[in-house]
């Protein structure tokens, strides 16, 4: 089995020329820009962006802008070309230009090369507005997006607690009145976000998975788990096998613990027989270390039903 999982790996470090594509949507100051740059690992401005194969000028300090992208730009970061992301820009209230240019957008991306095709799309909904219901306004979930599954990120939970903080504790709270109310804070995000969930699980074609995230304009460990969670989420909604593993590509790139996960699971679904345990590692120089870097692993052969820890 050692060499079956060595096997995958090398696979998935090659075939360079296949790019995982992702269509981000959301309104101005959904916090789109941001997520990319920690899923990446880039700084601020970062972005490389290209219009009909070539780079689009001052584009990185403002492609999201009105008049710089559109729907047909491709989104590259040089930490990790592997990612090409497409942003829908004006997708502000769900108007009905905007909506039929990301619907002629999809359509169009279904028709072409397996490079070129459309793998998934990130909805970003900004928790901090009260009224983040522009997308369902906008009819959007009345046709199916077929086998590009839709994972809905709440984004700017920070914001939304501290809203809850000021309505909860006031304007000028003291340290113990954080202390004493927090449980209560915590309920009333929560209730929020489900609130959010129920009506969007309501409508005729959902989203596939939910995700929630806060506090990425800086790199952290918090930042860092909410990034390898969207990756999880959207690995588990890919309906092929081949949209799978060319994430798992992708993932390499950037994380190998998450890649590491992802190549254990599809020996588990292969049947494969047989002890695996996921366990802290310190990385090293040569081929089986690099391939454990990160958190790294260990296959134990062994008999008996086999736990899998990761």
């Amino acid at each position: 089995m050692w060499k079956y999982i060595r096997k995958l790996f090398k696979a998935s470090n090659k075939d360079t020329d296949r790019r995982f594509r992702v269509l981000i949507l959301g309104p101005a100051n959904a916090g789109k820009t941001t997520l990319l740059e920690r899923l990446t690992d880039s700084p601020a401005g970062a972005a490389i962006v290209a219009r009909n194969g070539k780079r689009v000028k001052g584009a990185p300090r403002g492609y999201d802008q009105r008049g710089i992208h559109n729907i047909d730009d491709e989104i590259t970061y040089a930490s990790n070309p592997a990612f090409v992301f497409h942003d829908s820009g004006g997708f502000e209230a769900g108007g009905v230009k905007e909506v039929e240019a990301v619907w002629k957008f999809i359509r169009k991306r279904s028709l072409v090369s397996p490079s070129q095709q459309l793998h998934a799309i990130w909805l970003c909904i900004p928790t901090d507005n009260d009224r983040p219901f522009g997308f369902l306004q906008s009819g959007f979930f009345s046709k199916s997006t077929a086998s590009v599954p839709v994972i809905g990120i709440f984004t700017k939970l920070d914001g939304r607690r501290i809203k809850v903080e000021i309505e909860v504790l006031g304007p000028t709270p003291s340290p113990s009145d954080f202390h004493d109310r927090a449980q209560e804070v915590d309920r009333e995000v929560a209730g929020f976000i489900n609130g959010l969930q129920t009506q969007f699980r309501n409508e005729q074609y959902p989203p596939a998975g939910f995700i929630e995230v806060g506090n990425m304009d800086e790199v952290s460990e918090r930042s860092t788990a909410s990034c390898n969670k969207l990756l999880r989420v959207t690995m588990d909604a890919l309906p092929h096998e081949t949209q799978r593993s060319l994430l798992g590509l992708t993932v390499w790139k950037r994380n190998r613990r998450v890649h590491t996960i992802y190549v254990l699971r599809r020996v588990l679904h292969a049947g494969a027989e047989g002890n695996i345990v996921v366990r802290a590692q310190q990385p090293g120089n040569d081929e089986e270390s690099e391939l454990r870097a990160d958190r790294g692993f260990r296959i134990l052969m062994g008999g008996g039903t086999p736990p899998v820890t990761v």
